[in-house]
């Protein structure tokens, strides 16, 4: 184990600053000179572990995230990831279980039930495929019988625990938890235990759940239907197009062994990172975890070569039918972090949208009344790779979609054509700073922001160096970038026009 302690000043700094204060002031201002200590150590198969000091609470809060997410799915797996990330709480052979042995044949004759249900309804007759599934369903009974319901979960509730939860992105999954700093062999124990001998227990009635996750999130959600036939519209090529949780009859006919393969292929420690923010004590913790996390095996995660996007020529429009009230996204390509483009973009999405006094918010919904709300994205809909500015909104009536289309366009030909003046972008840049020294005020934030940048941004320090880009845009940075982004021929429209009674339909 390699271990090195870092003076985190600018985070502490920033937290002790609190309130937003003048840009150009922060980072000479000797509040910021107020330090906590960050202690950080790689295992020797390969996981990465952060230690942040905080000692006003006997509390910690741990993000264990990895590297891997919708990015990573191969073909026909489509939202696989999302499906592993639930399987992670189900618990394992020594939690979850009183009778290991049993419940290992039992969950084997479950799989060897849904293959011959998935074979029988591929062409049997009703009569076989009914039998097949009363098979199946005695065998998912029998298995459950011997399992024991959410035993991890009330063992780690019964110690404590707030917040338990888990996420899954295009790019990284991620599981946190708050525990008692008294409570910290036991996290080490249990999260150890999952990563090297996870049971895909309830697998099938977990399917259930996602099915059910998906219909309400895109299929009876108009903005979710809107957006992904918006995001199946931008990308030809690359996986930032397909939907995260999977289409639904990719999702039906998930099996409990391709999940536990792709697990067991890609969530290796060393795509991980382990980031403790409390009440923690280096020199005593750091070992204690090196016990639990230290003797999973490294393995070797597969290399994904993702697609590269080809560069769009001309404009792409996507018309969606629903029974609903009229909405509108726009994308276009851009790059992502670390190149300064991105930070720039960041910038021109607060100075467009966060907050009743930028410009399209105050033209579109208070001065001219044409939408409901409006909102932009400088880093759609994740940042490993290339990714899109995005527009959206909500006409109101008698507007449509046109209208605010057309207001959308008037404001980006203003950014491109004229310098933002000093004073707004003052403005926005202390907005930016603010919105992420409030992300830092909790540990669990800040737990996650060191995660992310150690995974994906070259290292956790990469946080200071991303507020001074910020800090150093200038007006005619935002002018040609503006120029360069917001061309006709780089973008993707997605409408969504009401059908009362009509079933959702796609249009192109």
């Amino acid at each position: 184990m390699r271990i090195t302690s870092r003076v985190l000043a600018l985070v502490a700094g920033l937290l002790a600053f609190g309130a937003v204060q003048p840009a150009k002031s922060q980072t000479a201002d000797p509040a910021r000179a107020l330090v906590e200590r960050v202690t950080e150590a790689t295992l020797d198969n390969g996981l990465r572990v952060l230690l942040v000091e905080d000692h006003s609470a006997p509390v910690i809060a741990f993000n264990l995230m990895f590297g891997v997410g919708g990015l990573d799915e191969p073909a026909g797996l489509g939202g696989i990831a999302h499906m592993v990330e639930h399987m992670a709480f189900k618990g394992t052979t020594t939690i979850g279980t009183d009778q290991p042995l049993l419940e290992q044949q039992a969950l084997a004759a479950v799989e060897v039930r849904a293959l011959a249900l998935a074979h029988v309804r591929d062409g049997g007759s009703p009569e076989e495929v009914a039998a097949a599934e009363e098979a199946f369903a005695a065998a998912q009974q029998r298995a459950q019988s011997l399992a024991l319901p959410s035993a991890l979960d009330s063992l780690l509730s019964s110690a404590g625990a707030v917040g338990l939860n888990a996420s899954t992105g295009y790019d990284r999954t991620a599981y946190v938890v708050e525990l008692p700093a008294n409570q910290l062999e036991l996290y080490a124990r249990v999260y150890a235990d999952v990563l090297r001998d996870t049971v895909f227990r309830y697998f099938y009635a977990e399917r259930d759940v996602v099915r059910q996750e998906r219909r309400q999130r895109s299929e009876d959600d108009p903005q979710g239907f809107l957006f992904e036939a918006f995001q199946d519209a931008a990308y030809v090529r690359h996986p930032y197009g397909r939907s995260l949780i999977g289409d639904a009859e990719t999702i039906e006919s998930y099996r409990a062994t391709e999940a536990k393969a792709f697990f067991e292929a890609f969530y290796h420690p060393g795509q991980a990172v382990l980031v403790l923010v409390g009440d923690v004590q280096p020199e005593t913790d750091l070992p204690l975890l090196e016990r639990y996390f230290g003797t999973i095996p490294a393995g070797t995660p597969p290399r994904v070569r993702l697609p590269s996007e080809p560069p769009q020529k001309e404009e792409r429009r996507v018309t969606v039918d629903y029974d609903a009230q009229p909405q509108i996204v726009i994308g276009w390509h851009k790059p992502t972090y670390p190149e300064r483009e991105a930070f720039v973009l960041d910038l021109i999405s607060a100075l467009l949208s966060d907050g009743r006094t930028s410009r399209l918010y105050r033209r579109m919904v208070v001065e001219d009344g044409l939408a409901l709300n409006v909102t932009t994205s400088s880093a759609f809909p994740g940042v490993r790779e290339p990714n899109l500015f995005i527009f959206y909104g909500q006409p109101r009536s008698p507007n449509g979609p046109a209208q605010l289309e057309a207001a959308l366009y008037e404001e980006l030909e203003r950014l491109r054509s004229e310098p933002v003046g000093d004073e707004e972008l003052d403005k926005v840049k202390n907005r930016v700073v603010a919105s992420t020294v409030r992300a830092l005020s909790s540990n669990s934030g800040l737990a996650a922001a060191l995660a992310f940048n150690e995974l994906f941004a070259g290292g956790w320090e990469r946080l200071m160096l991303d507020l001074e880009i910020y800090q150093s845009v200038t007006a005619e940075e935002i002018r040609t970038v503006a120029r360069k982004v917001f061309r006709p021929e780089n973008r993707t429209v997605g409408v969504l026009l009401p059908s009362p009674g009509q079933a959702a339909e796609v249009r192109r």
